[in-house]
């Protein structure tokens, strides 16, 4: 559901980044590359080892936050049907030797096939520092919405939940991307999105009334 309230207050510039004085990032137990059609996780002693293969190519993956038992990575494909290309969001679950298929999302929660038909960029999720939310942005005729879609921990396995929300985000243009999620002095998650040229802060109010503003 989009919230109509969500607004976006300012556009951002090249020279806006985030304060590391003021930020707050979880630490990443491991890190995640993509090996051609190859999801590779790495461990903190180096240590890689394949955890998913996929039939269609990977643009995009990132790793769960945190020092959970289970490690979870989202990655991102590239699909191509007979009328366009589409992006889809797929999640692999490794706990210990054990690793589940690389799942998609549930098809409510996957990225608007319309994304294509305005602006063929790969839409890169990233994740809250607790890695209890992964937000993206993306874009139709309507402009450009940032998602996030929260996660749930069951006990034999990890995946996306009902808990999503959508904003507004009128004067971001099509084909930004996301490119961190952090924690402000105050707790407000601040999420850093560019388009090659300008950049954005986004500061996400999850109150009663959600809004999304972007700040010089």
């Amino acid at each position: 559901m989009l919230l109509a309230g969500a607004t976006l207050v300012a556009t951002g510039c090249a020279q806006v980044a985030v304060s590391t004085a003021t930020a707050q990032r979880a630490e990443v137990a491991t890190e995640v590359r993509i090996d051609d059609d190859r999801l590779v996780l790495r461990s903190p002693d180096g240590e890689e080892r394949v955890v998913a293969e996929s039939p269609e190519p990977l643009v995009h993956a990132a790793v769960r936050p945190g020092t959970r038992a289970r490690q979870t990575v989202l990655a991102v494909t590239r699909a191509q049907d007979a009328e366009r290309p589409r992006y889809e969001l797929r999640y692999v679950v490794v706990d210990g030797d054990e690793t589940t298929d690389l799942y998609w999302f549930p098809w409510r929660l996957q990225v608007t096939e319309e994304l294509t038909e305005v602006v063929d960029v790969v839409p890169t999720p990233v994740w809250a520092p607790d890695g209890d939310t992964v937000a993206w942005l993306e874009w139709g005729p309507d402009g450009t919405v940032l998602r996030t879609v929260g996660w749930h921990d069951e006990e034999v396995t990890s995946n996306p939940s009902d808990d999503a929300a959508a904003y507004a985000l009128a004067e971001v243009p099509a084909g930004a991307q996301l490119e961190a999620w952090e924690l402000d002095a105050d707790r407000t998650p601040v999420l850093t999105a560019s388009d090659g040229t300008s950049r954005w802060r986004i500061r996400l109010d999850l109150g009663a009334t959600a809004r999304a503003e972007a700040t010089v």
